[in-house]
Parts: structure tokens; sequence; C-alpha cells
């Protein structure tokens, strides 16, 4: 996940943090946009993935999702960023 750290390479522990901190964000959107892409290969029209805090949330264009449908876009926020079921928040936007 990181790079091989040592604190002697870092002025302070607070540049070190900051450098997690960023590795983190960075590794975050990564995951996000993997998940976007898997979940519209899927056929779903549109997605937005929000990780943050240990937990997701899934935006998706449906006009009411499948259990099947729930189960892909489950198995892919898994997969990608190892969040669990009930840390996975889907929310449906319906066409207008």
């Amino acid at each position: 996940m990181f790079d091989y750290l040592k604190f002697e390479d870092y002025q302070s522990k607070t540049s070190l943090m900051e450098y997690v901190n960023r590795r983190m964000i960075i590794e975050n959107i990564q995951r996000e946009g993997n998940i976007e892409s898997l979940v519209v290969s899927k056929g779903f029209e549109d997605c937005v993935a929000v990780i943050s805090d240990g937990a997701a949330t899934v935006v998706v264009k449906s006009d009411g999702l499948l259990e099947n449908e729930i189960t892909q876009i489950r198995e892919i926020v898994y997969t990608e960023a190892g969040i669990l079921p009930q840390d996975l928040r889907i929310i449906e936007k319906a066409d207008k």
C-alpha cells in the first residue's frame, strides 16, 4: 500500500502524517474511479462512488434496483475497496 517509509526521511512526525494522509486520499480516489467504471460496465448509465472513513456510498441511475444488481454493486465495492456490505450505502437516482 505505502512505499517503505522511514521516519528519518521526514522532517517531522507531522510531515510524515501529511504524506500518509495524501496517499490514503489518492488511493481512495483511485478506488472510487475503479468502482464507478466497473458499475457502469455492468450496464448502469451513470455511477458516483465516494469512500470515506471505511465506508462507501454509491449513487446509481436507476428506476429500481433488482436484487442481483445490488449484489453486483456490493461485490464490486468489496473487491475494489474491501468495504463490507454493512458499510455500503447504495442510493438510487431516478431518471426524471
